[in-house]
Parts: C-alpha cells; sequence; structure tokens
C-alpha cells in the first residue's frame, strides 16, 4: 500500500472528508443556540420556507442504504432493480394532497394526530411503533453506509483477508457526529444540515456515475457505457439487464419472483400507506412558515430522490459489465468464478459494489474525489439518522415520558430529557445493525412494513368518523400478526441474535414456516417455490405482493368490523380535529400546546366530495388540484426518461 494512504483512503480524500466534519459541527453547535423550547428542538421552531423544506423532506427520506439496495438490486437483477425504490414512485402525487392536513394538525409529533383523533391509547401505541421505526431507520441507514464505505476503501485486503477500513469504523464515526449536532440543535440542526448535505447527496448520487458508464464502455470495447449495457455479458443478455421486469430465463436461472403489474401496484400500494406514519413525516410537513412549504418541500424533495435512483440504478448496472465481464481488468477469474459459485458471496460484492466501483475508478481521475464522494455518502446517511433520532425522542419524551413518568415539569427538563432520549433511540439502532445481513433484506422486509402496521389507522381516521380507537388497536394487531405469518425469515431469530438456522436447531416452534408450507399447499399462487434441478421443491416463500395484500387487507378488515362494533369517538372530540384539519396555516400563527386552534382563526368551508354524515373527503382545491396534476407530469417524466437510457444503446 502507497505511503500516502491510510485505511484504504489517499491523504487527500482524509482532507476532504476533515473539512466535512468540520462544517457539519460547526452549523450544528450554532443550531444550538436556536432551541429555546420543545418547539425549537422537535419541530425546528416552523420557521422554514420552501428551499429549505424540500432539501429536508429529501435529506430525510434519502439515505445511503437507498442508493446501495437499489445499485445492489439492479446489479443483480438488472433495471429492474429500480423497483426498490420506485416503489414510492406512483405514491409522490398524494404527498402534495396529504402535507397540509400534516401541517394543519399544528401537532409535535405524529401521536399527537392519534391523541387528538383517537384517544391516549392509540397515541400510546402509535409512540412505540414510531420508535421502533426510528430505531429501524437508523439501523438501516448506518448499516448501509457501512457496507459502503467499506466498498470505498477498497473492500477486502487480499493479504490479510480483512477490510482496509472495517465498517465498524465509519459507523462509529458517523453515529458520534450526528449525535453530537443532533443533539445540540434538534430538528432544527437537522434541517439546516440537511441543505448542506443534501446538495453532497445529490453530488453523490450523480458523482460516479458517467465515470462508470466510460470504464465499462472500455471493458466491453464498446463506444459507448449504454452500448455496453445493451450489448451485455456472456449468461446474461443486454435485454435481461436493460428490462424493468424480471425475464423468464433469469427468473428459472435464478428463483426470483417475477416483477409483475400486480406486483408493482401492491409494493406503490404499501408504500402509500405507511409512508404518512413513518415518523419524521410531520417534521418534513410540519417544519414549514404555512402548509405551502411543506406540500411543496414533501412533494419535490422527494421527486429529487427518484432522479437520484435513476442515477444509482444505471451505477449498478455499469458494474455488471465492469466486474462481471470475463477477462475484465477489475475482476480476477478467480475472484468471479467463486462469485459465480456462491450466491451468497455474490449477494455479500453487491452490497458494496458502489463502493468499490468508486475506489477503482475515481483515484483514476483525481485524488480527493473518494473523499468527496465519501463526505457525501456520510451526508445522506446522517441526514436521515439526525431527523430519526430526533423525531425518535420526540415520541418518548413529549408522548410517554411527559405524559405518564413526569408530568407538569418545566419546559427546559424535558427538552433536557429528550437529548438524552436520542442516545437510546440511536444505542438501540446500534444493537439492531448488527443482526442485518443485507440491504435488500432492510428495505423490503422491515422499512416497507413496518409502517403499514398503522397506516391504515391514518387514512381511515382521516376520511371515516367512524373509525374507533378500538379499530386502530384490532387493525395495527391484525396487520402485524399477517405480516408476520406471511414473513420468509422469522424476525423473532433477528430479536433474539441468532442467525435463521441457529434459531431453528433450538427447536423453537417456528409458525412462518408451517404457515408457508400449509398456504403452499392450498394456494401455490401466492407462493414462490424453488426447486432444485430435479424438480423437487426445497422451500417456499410468500409472494412479496400477496404478503402486502394479505396483511393490509387483514388490517383493513379486521379495523372496519371492530370499529362497527365499538364505542365510536364522541363527538366534540371529532369535531374539534376535523375542523383542525380543515382550518389553512397562517404565517406567524402561535399555537400554545399541540393539536390546538390559534385564536380567531376559522376553518375554510370547502365542502365535502360525498354528500355522507360519517365520510369527511373535502372537495380538493384549485391549488391542490394544480399540483396534484402536475406531480404526475413528473411522474411521466421520470418513467420516460428511465426507458430513454435503457435504449440509449
Amino acid at each position: 500500500m502507497l505511503a500516502d494512504t491510510w485505511l484504504g483512503l489517499h491523504s487527500m480524500d482524509w482532507i476532504v472528508l476533515a473539512a466535512y466534519f468540520v462544517v457539519i459541527l460547526g452549523v450544528g453547535i450554532w443550531s444550538m443556540s436556536k432551541v429555546k423550547d420543545m418547539s425549537d428542538y422537535f419541530m425546528g421552531g416552523r420557521r422554514f420556507g420552501k428551499v429549505f423544506m424540500m432539501f429536508f423532506a429529501f435529506g430525510s427520506g434519502t439515505s445511503s442504504e437507498q442508493a446501495v439496495s437499489v445499485a445492489a438490486g439492479s446489479f443483480r437483477y438488472g433495471l429492474a432493480g429500480i423497483w426498490y425504490q420506485f416503489l414510492w414512485l406512483w405514491a409522490t402525487p398524494f404527498y402534495w394532497i396529504i402535507a397540509p392536513v400534516f401541517r394543519r394538525m399544528r401537532a409535535l409529533t405524529t401521536s399527537d394526530f392519534f391523541e387528538a383523533r383517537y384517544s391516549s391509547s392509540t397515541a400510546t401505541l402509535y409512540s412505540i411503533v414510531g420508535i421502533t421505526m426510528s430505531i429501524v431507520f437508523i439501523a438501516g441507514g448506518l448499516y448501509g453506509a457501512g457496507e459502503m464505505i467499506e466498498g470505498l476503501a477498497g473492500g477486502v485486503d487480499p493479504a490479510t483477508g480483512k477490510p482496509f477500513f472495517p465498517s465498524s469504523y465509519a459507523i462509529a464515526a458517523m453515529t458520534v457526529l450526528f449525535v453530537a449536532y443532533g443533539m445540540a440543535g434538534g430538528l432544527n440542526a437537522a434541517i439546516v444540515t440537511d441543505f448542506l448535505q443534501g446538495v453532497l447527496t445529490i453530488v453523490f448520487s450523480f458523482l460516479l456515475l458517467p465515470f462508470a458508464l466510460n470504464v465499462a464502455a472500455s471493458v466491453a470495447g464498446t463506444e459507448s457505457g449504454f452500448t455496453a449495457l445493451a450489448q451485455g455479458i456472456p449468461g446474461r443478455s443486454g435485454d435481461e439487464i436493460l428490462s424493468m421486469t424480471l425475464t423468464e430465463e433469469f427468473l428459472k436461472r435464478t428463483g426470483a419472483e417475477p416483477i409483475t403489474l400486480f406486483y408493482v401496484v401492491m409494493l406503490s400500494i404499501g408504500g402509500l400507506i405507511g409512508i404518512v406514519v413513518q415518523p419524521h413525516i410531520m417534521g418534513v410537513c410540519g417544519a414549514g412558515k404555512t402548509e405551502f412549504e411543506g406540500r411543496f418541500g414533501f412533494t419535490f424533495g422527494n421527486f429529487i430522490k427518484r432522479f437520484c435512483t435513476i442515477a444509482w440504478t444505471f451505477t449498478g448496472l455499469a458494474c455488471i459489465i465492469i466486474y462481471l465481464s470475463p477477462g475484465s481488468n477489475y475482476m480476477s477469474a478467480e475472484r468471479l468464478a467463486e462469485l459465480q459459485a456462491d450466491p451468497d458471496q455474490m449477494k455479500a460484492f453487491a452490497n458494496q459494489v458502489f463502493g468499490l466501483a468508486a475506489h477503482d475508478i475515481l483515484p483514476t481521475i483525481g485524488h480527493g474525489l473518494v473523499g468527496l464522494l465519501m463526505a457525501s455518502l456520510l451526508a445522506a446517511v446522517m441526514s436521515t439518522c439526525d431527523a430519526q433520532m430526533v423525531v425518535g425522542s420526540g415520541l418518548f419524551t413529549e408522548n410517554i415520558y411527559k405524559k405518564f413518568l413526569r408530568p407538569g415539569r418545566q419546559p427546559k427538563h424535558y427538552l433536557m430529557v429528550g437529548r438524552f432520549a436520542s442516545l437510546g433511540i440511536v444505542g438501540l439502532a446500534l444493537v439492531m445493525l448488527t443482526q442485518f445481513d443485507n440491504v435488500i433484506q432492510v428495505l423490503t422486509t422491515y422499512i416497507q412494513a413496518i409502517p403499514a402496521f398503522m397506516g391504515l389507522a391514518f387514512w381511515l381516521g382521516i376520511t371515516w368518523r367512524g373509525y374507533t380507537p378500538a379499530g386502530v388497536w384490532a387493525s395495527t394487531l391484525g396487520t402485524a400478526a399477517a405480516w408476520y405469518l406471511t414473513q420468509t425469515h422469522n424476525p423473532f431469530a433477528l430479536i433474539a441474535g441468532l442467525g435463521e438456522s441457529e434459531f431453528l436447531q433450538r427447536n423453537i416452534d417456528y409458525v412462518p414456516g408451517l404457515f408457508r408450507e400449509w398456504l403452499y399447499g392450498i394456494a401455490p399462487g401466492m407462493m414462490v417455490p424453488k426447486l432444485d434441478e430435479a424438480g423437487v421443491l426445497l422451500s417456499v416463500k410468500t409472494s412479496v405482493p400477496w404478503q402486502i395484500l394479505t396483511y393490509l387487507s387483514t388490517g383493513a378488515v379486521t379495523g372496519i368490523v371492530v370499529s362497527l362494533l365499538s364505542r365510536r369517538t364522541g363527538d366534540d372530540k371529532l369535531n374539534h380535529f376535523f375542523k383542525l384539519i380543515r382550518t389553512p396555516v397562517t404565517e406567524g400563527e402561535v399555537v400554545l400546546s399541540p393539536c390546538t386552534l390559534p385564536e380567531g382563526h376559522l376553518p375554510t368551508e370547502e365542502g365535502k366530495l360525498i354528500a355522507h354524515p360519517d365520510l369527511e373527503i373535502p372537495i380538493p382545491s384549485k391549488l391542490g388540484i394544480i399540483g396534484f396534476a402536475l406531480a404526475w407530469v413528473m411522474v411521466g417524466i421520470i418513467i420516460w426518461l428511465t426507458s430513454f437510457l435503457a435504449g440509449m444503446g
């Protein structure tokens, strides 16, 4: 190794990283002076405009594990891997419609929403689920970042068999930094740093792509990287690589599940139902001056993310040519044979392929570029982790500690508790990330599913007056139970700290495994079988779209039936709630406590779309219709751009 490198990075890379650390830490310390009370810490003082809110929505919802998972999925499955993030594309126009509801709630946390609409018990239930989501999101972000940074530093040293830059070092450094400025400045620090880090995240998303395509062209001996993708490699044709669905040949060879229209529709519905109860969304929509800032930021911040997804995908596709082409200078024939013979090794390699490509390519352009990419990567993960840490601590402090443990204390006391609760949230996330084994598992198993447990209660709560607290409990438990029974992997093995094989060897009853075998016997279309070469059934797993349909329909039916049979929420409480979400926010209004109206405000008489006393679907405003239509135009542009790039070869 050269004398001017350390832990796999050039000295110029370390200089770039040091400069980034100093700037971000300085912003966090400055933000501390802006924190005066709970609203400042957990909601940033509701002082931010459209640009800051756009980058906050982009930064808090964009993390390294998403780039890693999309690049890994594209490397393993071709262009179809884009659906690991595009599952939220079809839901994005609805962000324009739903964002004003969050801002009009005048709440500090989403738990406040459940308190105002339902009851204290449902608010507590959400607090527990929301804190769990924050822990999972932080763990997933740190895990993905660790995998990419390990790849950025060169992966594993062939001489020692150990990583040049162990992911644990990177995770420790990131955690210390975002905890430091997040505890100091709360959501105010998160939003300000997310503006800076959002710019870096865009750099991180697009910096590597043109160089990766150029190297792919050189490896394949073609005029462009897109031509190399269209040409393909032995065993994987260009049509297979550039298809947004999985070809029949690929499915037979790998045993993967086909990405059909049903698959895409169910992932999109699941994403839309779950996104509204992700704990950071209340801040994303509620920290702006008025509801328009939240609406603009939530929608268009996520459209920036969709464009970045295209860059992550084509970088992963270029890596297929760079590393899997026979005779490539970037992969030895022996190592290539090992990967092709062992699916687990190929999966692990895919997790790090984005970082490895940067390590192999960027230093040939100029020293310091790997450092810039790593700083951008750190920006992506920390912009998510800081927001999740703050909202998770807010749920504990505001909705558990203040309500049940120490009511009636001074604001400074709760502010201190909120800061220390942040440490607990991050500590649990560090424990959880040790249980992950691949980034796609993090995205599809946890980040996709857990928010859906209570998402149904949100949507039905704002549209139907008859949905009751008992219905919320029933739908949440019903959804969670159906999800567990249809799981491919046993989540309790993760809680126990065991791999699934070790978990089974200890003779612990494994209900999902038995359930899958029974379900395959009566409804084989809902399952994805794995067969050996002789056609003998080795195992079955639940089809992803059928699993989503199963747990969402179970939760909806259970919640509606129980609501019809249980006591309704009182009219006074319901009238206050719907008056609250019908009253537009004015800049500078003063709200003394969560989910209350400022004096002198009157609700807008929007009228109902359906004239039924129990249905609360307002007639959309002109601004709502125009923005919703423009958002669908953006969806069309993104799909067209993806198809256009795929056809450039």
